[in-house]
């Protein structure tokens, strides 16, 4: 499956797609090689949403989004958050000949179907295997790249467990962190508030294990950046409502000052483990005179499943 529109989540989901980089003709990146703009992730992973016809042709999506409730009180929300987080079990580490297993459900605007997209990346990082609906394997040798800054799901483990866990010292190092500082040019610098969400909020995404402690601490980092906004339920991409974590100071806005699109970190309301993402379109997205997503169309994901196995097509 192709990317359909300017960052719709294919196979290079959530690596480069986070620093806003292209990914490289056969080096899939579904959940570690971590990248950049969208890390202005929570405003870019799918700001423009376009489907795709057969013949090729752009066509705005017509999905409608859902209506859903800001919670006034979002300090609280995530400060509860944390003490969900710290009540989990640390994973355990994976072997380097063992896989990293995800299956993810993409809903495109304007589609009638969902699609399944399965992925296993073995944990030392030297291939990957891809299918989609239960089709036929693709799987890849990764080959290294020493110009390649993305990490391989045990450098990635280790990044986490190297974080601090006191909450202030969190969210100075991910304001400081170089790793995640790439970001177009034109887009101009990035505030420091929308670099530490988008990296928290991509912190809560990975399937490489979180140690609780550092969960609990990202939460109650999210809790110290002003104009962070909570919602209540927001749709994954198979309709479970969850509690919706997003950072409108950052986000694209219109010629007359409109927010163009809200982009959601989808979290389950009980657990505040998380479900997907969700990107509502506010007004219409227009492009070089031509509108790309109309107003009220949504992107959406949903995680569905994770786990370590030992070999691609076995599922946990």
């Amino acid at each position: 499956m192709e990317p359909r529109g300017r960052a719709s989540r294919g196979r290079a989901s959530r690596g480069r797609a986070l620093r806003g980089r292209a990914a490289r003709p056969g080096r899939w990146r579904p959940g570690f090689w971590l990248a950049p703009s969208a890390l202005a992730v929570t405003t870019a992973v799918a700001a423009v949403l376009v489907v795709v016809t057969a013949g090729g042709d752009r066509v705005p999506g017509v999905v409608t989004a859902e209506r859903t409730t800001q919670i006034d009180t979002p300090r609280a929300v995530l400060l509860r958050a944390a003490l969900m987080a710290e009540r989990r079990q640390a994973g355990g580490t994976p072997r380097d000949d063992q896989w990293m297993y995800r299956m993810v459900t993409v809903q495109q605007p304007g589609d009638a179907r969902r699609t399944v997209q399965e992925y296993w990346t073995r944990y030392d990082g030297t291939e990957q295997a891809f299918r989609e609906d239960e089709g036929p394997m693709e799987r890849h040798r990764i080959e290294p790249d020493p110009d390649d800054d993305d990490l391989t799901p045990k450098q990635y483990a280790a990044r986490l467990a190297a974080l601090p866990t006191e909450p202030g010292k969190l969210l100075a190092h991910v304001r400081a962190d170089r790793h995640w500082q790439t970001r177009p040019a034109e887009k101009g610098e990035e505030r420091l508030d929308a670099l530490a969400f988008r990296v928290l909020s991509v912190y809560l995404e990975q399937e490489a294990p979180v140690p609780p402690e550092l969960e609990a601490a990202i939460f109650r980092a999210l809790a110290e950046i002003p104009g962070i906004r909570v919602d209540q339920g927001v749709p994954d991409a198979v309709g479970r409502h969850g509690v919706g974590l997003s950072y409108d100071l950052a986000a694209q806005r219109d010629a007359g000052g409109r927010l163009v699109s809200r982009s959601y970190v989808v979290l389950d309301p009980t657990t505040f483990e998380f479900l997907g993402r969700r990107v509502e379109n506010l007004q219409d997205d227009v492009l070089g005179g031509e509108v790309l997503a109309r107003k009220g169309t949504y992107y959406a994901t949903a995680e569905l499943a994770s786990g370590v196995v030992d070999r691609p097509g076995v599922t946990p």
